[in-house]
């Protein structure tokens, strides 16, 4: 068995890709602040941003999973994720252990186009220029140090218990209270939602196949994208009426709201098409996405249970 260490292994994306790596049969720690949550895994706590807590965590794995979620705050992320990364890229060049390193798309920037594995980086927003510095400081640390890393990126992301996605915040959350659910800026437009279990799987599969090494992979997602309308419609069955969060009713809430204020930059991802294209994956590795529809159930399903 492979032993495996989950930096971050609380949050919904570390426990889904612990679920992953244990039903394959491997040895996996969770790291976290405080103790590991998912059964099997054996439970590290740690501060990632204390480079002996990540040293002393990564020591005896072979593979490393950094999936670690920081407070949706541009000051947050200019503050933290620096050195959350550079502690990391140390131990694992310290212990000769394999990075996989879970992303976003923030570092595309405004894109007219599908997004696929070749679209440039050229971050349009405050956040995306912190995220390319990430993948910049990974792509130095390999030319330079011999850092051997992976990359796996999703497009939004919903599912069961993801409690920092916007779909289920706004859309689900408000059904299973029924309340109206909410799209944001224009619900008229394809959107792309990556499904957490899926990225769970997706990320094992990037840590045991030697086919995924020093790359970055786009992670299974659903297509074709549906509307904020459609999935609207999927979360409620027609029977409840939803909204539109308009970009002058965000302005406002950013007055009082951190969460909306910090969400005002990425605007433009709403407000065109927001297309993410993960067919090299699927193609390469066999493995398909799930479809929206059993997505959505499966995360109602849980949200329900949560609202009762």
């Amino acid at each position: 068995m492979t032993n495996h260490v989950v930096l971050g292994g609380n949050g919904v994306i570390g426990r889904e890709t612990i679920s992953a790596l244990l039903a394959r049969g491997h040895s996996v720690s969770s790291v976290g602040r405080s103790a590991s949550v998912s059964a099997g895994a054996t439970s590290v706590v740690a501060d990632l941003l204390d480079a002996a807590s990540v040293m002393n965590a990564v020591e005896g794995a072979e593979v490393a999973y950094l999936t670690v979620g920081v407070s949706y705050s541009t000051k947050v992320w200019r503050r933290d994720w620096p050195t959350i990364m550079q502690n990391t890229i140390d131990a694992c060049l310290a212990h000769g252990t394999r990075l996989v390193y879970f992303d976003n798309v923030y570092a595309y920037g405004r894109t007219d186009a599908p997004m696929t594995e070749s679209t440039p980086i050229r971050p349009s927003s405050k956040k995306g220029v912190l995220r390319a510095s990430l993948l910049a400081a990974l792509g130095t640390a390999a030319r330079e140090r011999g850092l051997d890393y992976t990359v796996g990126r999703s497009a939004d992301f919903y599912g069961p218990d993801a409690a920092t996605s916007a779909f289920n915040t706004f859309a689900l959350d408000n059904v299973a209270k029924g309340k109206p659910p909410i799209w944001l800026f224009d619900s008229h437009q394809p959107h792309s939602m990556t499904y957490t279990p899926d990225i769970g799987e997706a990320l094992a599969v990037l840590g045991t196949d030697e086919r995924a090494r020093g790359r970055a992979w786009h992670l299974p997602t659903a297509a074709p994208a549906l509307s904020g309308a459609d999935y609207l419609e999927l979360a409620t069955g027609g029977k409840l009426a939803h909204k539109t969060m308009s970009a002058t009713m965000m302005r406002v809430g950013a007055l009082f709201i951190s969460e909306a204020r910090e969400s005002l930059e990425m605007a433009y991802q709403y407000t065109a098409p927001y297309v993410f294209d993960s067919s090299a994956f699927e193609s390469t590795f066999g493995i398909a996405a799930t479809p929206y529809r059993e997505g959505i159930a499966a995360a109602q399903e849980r949200a329900g249970v949560l609202s009762r």
